[in-house]
């Protein structure tokens, strides 16, 4: 498949690197007619450009991505290519290419040629010398054969960027293809297009894995401010990780996107972090709370928010915790809110917070049958509570058999 550069001796009607019917073209050929060939081929390649830019940004592996691309470009009549080829990756072994994508190539090449060391046939070639390998037939380069070859030749075409080779294009001619300035100046170019979405690919997963080391952070952070609340208030632990857990399960069953799923679990697991201010005696209290005992604890939500406000969260966890406690009427705290002026992940939250705590024993009363919890939702549902919400959380407990952990 892959080797060195042609060193074979040349006929007297062909220069080492161009045809003479191509020398003969650019001497007898008129000026309009090479401006006409050459706007084609730059319209050709900023087509190709503006496909793989499409493709670069679809939510697809990178291995399907190279391949459309791969398709556009072996589809391209003046190129004279074969409907075949291959992208090979250099990945984690340094020196190794890794076949990643292909097109109609035959089977026994896609064992045979899995991986290929630099140096190796000439796509190895192409890497190792970071330039591009031309065969018109499978000759003695190719040290990769089998049973049944058909005759073929190549261009191999080093993937670089930033001087660093990526990779390799392998794209198949007929045997006997004459070797042209057309192809050596355009493939080179289509080879900076896999370049460039590849790089892309490789920023995006660095991306990702940042993302998922902070939010494992994160997630501990969360976690902490969460156990700080209930190492205070011993008969709430467990509250705000089960109204964490019932909210993301509301949010999935409501069709909300992946984003704030994520962030009223996020919300819910520290939403009471507010009850930090509130004495412990008052959270633990059997009888009923005074006025001013029950003042107190409707501070919690705005505490919570000056908190939490100035941690620069990828959700707005501080305002979702803030309005946790408004209604659908405008009758909860602290601002009265109304409607769709409440955020849909603390309307969540809202019914969430309420079916746990019925459901959940308390200081003051014994917990209350899950049965129940959900008649207070739905006998109020909108009117205190979103009616979306509540119809969602009661197919989750009703039909499709939700427990709280």
């Amino acid at each position: 498949m892959t080797g060195r550069p042609n060193t074979e001796k040349q006929t007297e009607n062909q220069s080492p690197r161009f045809s003479e019917r191509e020398g003969q073209q650019q001497a007898s050929g008129a000026t309009t007619t090479g401006h006409e060939r050459g706007a084609r081929h730059a319209e050709e390649l900023q087509n190709v450009l503006n496909a793989s830019l499409e493709i670069s940004l679809r939510d697809i592996p990178l291995e399907e991505q190279l391949q459309l691309i791969l398709q556009r470009i072996v589809a391209i009549p003046w190129l004279a290519l074969e409907s075949r080829g291959a992208v090979f990756l250099v990945q984690d072994e340094p020196g190794v290419l890794v076949l990643k994508s292909q097109h109609q190539m035959p089977a026994a090449i896609l064992s045979s040629c899995a991986r290929v060391p630099f140096g190796r046939c000439l796509c190895g070639r192409a890497a190792s010398s970071g330039e591009l390998q031309f065969a018109d037939r499978v000759d003695d380069r190719h040290e990769v054969r089998y049973p049944g070859i058909s005759p073929h030749g190549h261009y191999c075409v080093p993937i670089i960027s930033r001087g660093k080779v990526l990779g390799v294009l392998n794209l198949y001619v007929r045997a006997g293809h004459v070797r042209n300035r057309t192809d050596e100046e355009f493939l080179p170019a289509t080879a900076a297009v896999f370049a460039s979405v590849i790089e892309h690919a490789r920023v995006e997963q660095q991306l990702t894995s940042v993302l998922s080391r902070l939010r494992k952070a994160l997630g501990g952070t969360i976690e902490a401010l969460a156990l700080t609340v209930e190492r205070r208030d011993p008969y709430t632990a467990g509250h705000q990780k089960r109204v964490a857990h019932l909210s993301r399960a509301i949010g999935d069953e409501i069709g909300l996107p992946r984003p704030q799923i994520e962030a009223v679990r996020m919300a819910g697991a520290i939403h009471d972090i507010g009850k930090v201010s509130v004495p412990a005696e008052i959270l633990s209290k059997p009888g009923r709370l005074t006025d001013l005992e029950l003042s107190l604890i409707k501070t919690h939500p705005t505490v919570g928010y000056e908190i939490l406000k100035e941690i620069e969260f990828p959700w707005p966890i501080a305002r979702i915790v803030l309005q946790h406690h408004e209604r659908m009427n405008g009758s909860g705290y602290p601002e009265g809110l109304s409607g769709q002026a409440i955020l849909i992940e603390a309307r969540i939250l809202g019914v969430a917070d309420v079916v746990e705590a019925m459901a959940s024993h308390r200081p003051y009363r014994p917990a209350l049958s899950i049965e129940e919890a959900l008649e207070e939702i739905s006998h109020k549902k909108g009117m205190l509570y979103d009616a979306i919400v509540v119809d969602a959380c009661l197919r989750l407990f009703k039909e499709k058999g939700f427990r709280l952990e």
